[in-house]
């Protein structure tokens, strides 16, 4: 087992290998994200030991067309998709007649960017164990700390910040808790079992608990289960699996294998090359080469969020200069403060540094900030030290998206349950989009990345 202090730190790691393989970036201008929807579609590449082709989840999210999911009978890959119904599959993949089975995982509240990166490692074990995965609701799974003290509202559910659906068929890979099937009731959000199975339907189904991070043994058992269940099953499995999800023993080697003697008598077809991609084993093993199935797509943002998304670009260009060059300032406090200086003083040198002989491209510069420091005062001394260059501008872009939030609440365009500051983060999750070619520049002071200076001149002037 991992000691504790490794887990936290290759915990930080794999949470930013993660984000690389699976946030959704939109790399288009503001044009291009206000009136279009990009997609592509993952190809099969040749990796690992065993010599078989595995698909292999690009840096760009694994996208559906919007031709597959109308029911056209080719795609841009130009793989044959003939059918009555819009499966979709690549040639790695199990297909899956039912998805009864149920995959819950729970541990203490944490912040939303951690639960996105189980909630996809989650969904990809469903996608190959023929499951739906089921997770406390928001309320009960990210932590107040992150929402000033206060809860978020019990209205809202993880489909608001992230869509994850199954390639084969669209299907949507997380399920409510609030829609379960009569019989199948949680008892508790976080004691162990949380599941209860009652009536005549549930009396044969397999319910595995795992916990203190002890999962691959029950992997094993639930594997087994899963590729001996009928294709018209009606008896299926509940997994739960209860906290230390990155220190857990799942993540010590690659899925285990199916047993060569249940492979013989399993009534769906076994292939190792099916094992799911999981990015979690990946970020704590980032030499070992990423290889796996990809079972699911995120194919778009929330439309509520798309929407709020729009509204805050529009914002932004509405209070800039014409003829302006866009860009990020970030600056890290909170837990980097000791790790890079973003001292008012250090900043001043930073930015007389990075903005030195920008006035000779003939442009505006329009600065969009973000920080997690909240104290007025510095943020207002940050935005003052660009009053010694007159043709650079900068916004508050925390201020700004906070109010464009608060004003859709206000008029009704959204629903006051989205004034939280999780959804506020991710509306504001654009502008960390380094993707994105709306913005030409990238000024970042944090503790992975701290330079002493960036030639923004030398950079915009290539880029003109």
């Amino acid at each position: 087992m991992l000691s504790t202090t490794k887990v936290q730190t290759k915990k930080l790691i794999a949470l930013a290998v993660i984000s690389l393989v699976y946030t959704l970036t939109l790399n288009q201008t503001i044009s291009d994200f206000v009136g279009k929807t990009n997609s592509s579609n993952t190809g099969i590449v040749r990796g690992g030991n065993e010599n078989e082709s595995v698909a292999h989840p690009p840096v760009r999210a694994n996208l559906l067309s919007r031709s597959t999911l109308s029911g056209n009978t080719s795609d841009a890959s130009g793989m044959d998709t003939t059918s009555n119904h819009t499966t979709r599959t690549h040639p790695c993949q199990r297909i899956c007649t039912t998805r009864l089975n149920k995959i819950y995982y729970a541990d203490a509240p944490a912040g939303l960017s951690d639960r996105k990166v189980i909630l996809r490692d989650l969904s990809q074990l469903a996608g190959f164990l023929c499951a739906e995965v089921i997770m406390p609701p928001p309320k009960e799974h990210l932590s107040a700390d992150h929402n000033f003290g206060k809860p978020i509202s019990d209205e809202i559910e993880w489909s608001d910040f992230i869509n994850i659906n199954f390639i084969q068929d669209g299907s949507p890979a997380i399920k409510s808790a609030k829609t379960l099937e009569e019989g199948m009731q949680i008892t508790s959000w976080s004691n162990a079992p949380a599941f209860k199975l009652s009536g005549p339907k549930y009396k044969d189904w397999l319910h595995v608990v795992s916990t203190e991070g002890k999962v691959q043994d029950d992997f094993v058992e639930i594997q087994k289960f899963s590729f001996q269940q009928p294709h018209n099953a009606t008896i299926g499995f509940v997994w739960e699996i209860h906290k230390k999800w990155y220190p857990s023993d799942l993540w010590l080697r690659r899925l285990p294998v199916l047993d060569p003697e249940v492979k013989e008598s399993a009534i769906h077809e076994y292939r190792k090359r099916m094992r799911p991609f999981l990015a979690t084993y990946h970020g704590l093993h980032p030499k070992n080469k990423k290889i796996g199935c990809v079972y699911t797509n995120e194919t778009s943002i929330p439309p509520q969020l798309a929407m709020m998304q729009k509204r805050l670009m529009r914002r932004i260009v509405r209070y800039s200069p014409n003829n302006t060059i866009f860009g990020l300032l970030h600056l890290r406090r909170g837990d980097a403060i000791n790790d890079c200086d973003t001292s008012v003083e250090r900043m001043r040198q930073y930015l007389n540094c990075s903005l030195n002989k920008t006035e000779l491209l003939g442009r505006n510069i329009t600065m969009l900030m973000t920080t997690d420091e909240d104290d007025s005062q510095y943020r207002q001394s940050i935005m003052a030290l660009i009053e010694d260059y007159p043709h650079v501008s900068i916004l508050d872009a925390d201020q700004i998206v906070r109010t464009v939030v608060k004003e859709a609440a206000e008029n009704g365009i959204i629903r006051k349950a989205f004034e939280n500051n999780y959804y506020i983060f991710e509306v504001e999750s654009i502008l960390r989009d380094w993707g994105n070619t709306f913005f030409k520049f990238h000024l970042v002071r944090r503790r992975s990345t701290c330079p002493d200076c960036i030639n923004l001149s030398r950079v915009l002037g290539r880029r003109q």
